[in-house]
């Protein structure tokens, strides 16, 4: 046998320098694209969510005009009243915390998407919390002065997707909806333009898309719901 066609026709492994290269050429890629595959599946997960909610308050509303039509809603009732008498029995409610503080209807640490405190829900009395049968944490606070002759917001709903879970952030998880005089219905905040009820018309004038995208993008998260719907049910931000 030629022993030197046998030892150079051997094939040539990986030096220990080389797989070294390797594994850290790995590790440098899945450290950028790890963390977007998690913050998608998130935001999948969090759109998901926010479109239950929506659903949900599509179906008390429609249920609950069967009983009393919104425009008929005494809404200078105090929050706990208006929430037991037009709300609450339209909806599947697994925990009831009402107004009470510290009960775990909503969980701890809220922030705003630029990572400043926002309302502690859970210890908030002007809410009236619970939990719905999907894990949905709601919070309900009826303004006083909201009358048919002067139309304004009505109520507003503190919505967190996920329940307790964090992220517990406007905007990601975390979303306000409102009830306006004469519109008989529970929208996103920045579906109508604030004030913009129009009484010639008897009317509630549309936020143009581009004030809902430039508004959530400048920090106030409140509009974040509304962009999120506008771009096709994605959170692109």
């Amino acid at each position: 046998m030629n022993k030197q066609k046998f030892f150079t026709g051997r094939k040539k492994g990986f030096t220990l320098a080389e797989v070294l290269i390797v594994l850290l050429v790995i590790g440098i890629i899945a450290a950028f694209t790890i963390p977007l595959l998690v913050s998608k599946i998130n935001n999948a997960k969090f759109v998901t969510g926010l479109q239950k909610a929506a659903y949900t308050f599509s179906n008390m509303t429609n249920v609950a005009q069967i009983d009393v039509k919104m425009d008929n809603w005494n809404f200078d009732l105090p929050t706990e009243d208006l929430a037991n008498e037009y709300i609450k029995p339209h909806l599947n409610v697994a925990k009831d915390c009402g107004t009470k503080t510290g009960e775990g209807c909503f969980g701890k640490n809220y922030t705003l998407r630029d990572g400043t405190a926002d309302t502690d829900y859970d210890n908030s009395s002007d809410y009236y919390k619970l939990v719905t049968g999907d894990g949905i944490s709601i919070g309900i606070k009826g303004i006083q002065g909201c009358t048919n002759e002067n139309p304004s917001v009505c109520i507003e709903y503190i919505v967190d997707v996920n329940g307790v879970n964090p992220p517990n952030t406007l905007g990601k998880d975390v979303h306000v909806f409102q009830t306006l005089a004469h519109l008989n219905a529970v929208v996103p905040y920045g579906t109508f333009k604030d004030g913009g009820y129009n009484p010639a018309t008897g009317k509630w004038t549309f936020e143009e898309t581009e004030v809902a995208s430039t508004n959530c993008l400048s920090g106030d998260a409140k509009y974040c719901t509304a962009k999120i719907i506008n771009d096709g049910w994605e959170i692109k931000y």
